[in-house]
């Protein structure tokens, strides 16, 4: 992929305006439309000049970073799950192959996701010492790691011309209920990822802009992330990725704009979405749980929030939803007797309720 990348020009990398928020989903991103991602891996001894290319670009990537090994158990195991579920049905054991056919279902994926998440190996990608060490370097303090550790499962979709999925956000929007001002994230390859897998891509400099409006409802499910109605305008910036190697690591502040491509390879894309926070922050209960409790939660939210009962006591209109979810979200609490108490206030007030 390095062949395709390019250098951003002068009037790239300027501060990107982001006034518009509404997803584009007829966008097609090319190779023309990527730039490279600045390696900092030669820099893991300066720490002055971290925190400046964090400070200036929103964003710290290293070709080399966490153990290879560590990595890479993670991805036998979690490939061995996938086999087990009936999800991978080659016999590869070095890459996870797709052969094609529908994607399991919300239920089959829930199973399998139980199971990776109390992975030993996989927890021990997200408490790799050597990305607690670089983000402990960057906030002045020492970091915990949340409970809340996300595994990306990406099936190759080669028809189509624009990533699936959540589009591209910032994972410190309200809307997810973290109640968190500050944490990093950091994205780590658990196999080779070049561009025809997709990966990470960034915005640089998006962080700058401050929390941004996005539209539509982050998903709770796998069908509601393929309609692809969350999100902010993936035309309105400049992206920058790279060829990532296995362990291959970006690291980011939760203003920072990013989304996932799309994958038209022939194997499934692994990758691990873990969080970090100063200990002098504070954070919602969704730090301190794991993926698939939260995903459950969610769900049970959208439930209550679609019912004909909730239509019927209380007529919320779309943007009440989304004020309302955010909060029961924030208080886990999936009642549909809290959903109309929150409807009817902001009826009532016109404004939000805490």
């Amino acid at each position: 992929m390095t062949g395709l990348l390019r250098k951003p020009s002068t009037d790239e990398k300027r501060r990107p305006s982001l006034t518009t928020v509404k997803p584009n989903r007829d966008y097609v991103v090319t190779a023309s439309d990527y730039t490279a991602m600045t390696d900092s891996t030669d820099d893991l001894g300066d720490g002055a000049r971290l925190r400046e290319q964090m400070e200036e670009e929103g964003y710290l990537y290293f070709s080399r970073l966490v153990d290879s090994s560590r990595v890479l158990r993670a991805k036998r195991d979690i490939m061995r799950l996938l086999r087990e579920h009936f999800i991978l049905e080659g016999k590869d054991e070095n890459e996870p192959i797709w052969n094609g056919g529908p994607e399991p279902t919300e239920a089959e994926w829930m199973a399998v996701y139980e199971r990776i998440a109390e992975l030993d190996s996989f927890q021990d990608v997200a408490r790799s010492p050597e990305i607690i060490s670089v983000i402990e370097g960057i906030c002045g303090e020492p970091a915990r790691v949340w409970e809340q550790q996300l595994i990306r499962v990406i099936y190759p979709t080669p028809e189509s011309k624009t990533a699936g999925g959540t589009g591209a956000h910032q994972d410190g929007d309200p809307k997810l209920g973290y109640k968190a001002s500050v944490f990093y994230t950091a994205w780590v390859a658990l196999m080779d990822i070049e561009i025809s897998v997709g990966g990470l891509a960034v915005a640089p400099r998006s962080h700058q802009a401050g929390i941004l409006e996005s539209a539509g409802t982050a998903a709770s499910s796998a069908k509601v992330a393929r309609d692809g109605a969350y999100g902010l305008d993936d035309g309105a910036l400049w992206w920058a990725t790279a060829d990532y190697p296995a362990g291959g690591t970006v690291i980011f502040p939760c203003r920072m704009v990013h989304r996932g491509l799309p994958n038209h390879s022939d194997r499934v894309r692994l990758s691990g979405d873990f969080r970090y926070q100063p200990t002098s922050q504070s954070a919602s209960w969704l730090s301190e749980t794991r993926g698939p409790e939260i995903r459950r939660v969610a769900q049970a939210i959208d439930e209550t929030l679609a019912s004909r009962a909730l239509y019927v006591t209380a007529r919320p209109t779309p943007g009440v939803l989304d004020v309302v979810r955010q909060q029961m979200l924030e208080e886990r609490n999936t009642t549909l007797e809290r959903a109309q108490e929150l409807v009817l206030k902001l009826k009532g007030h016109g404004q939000p309720v805490g």
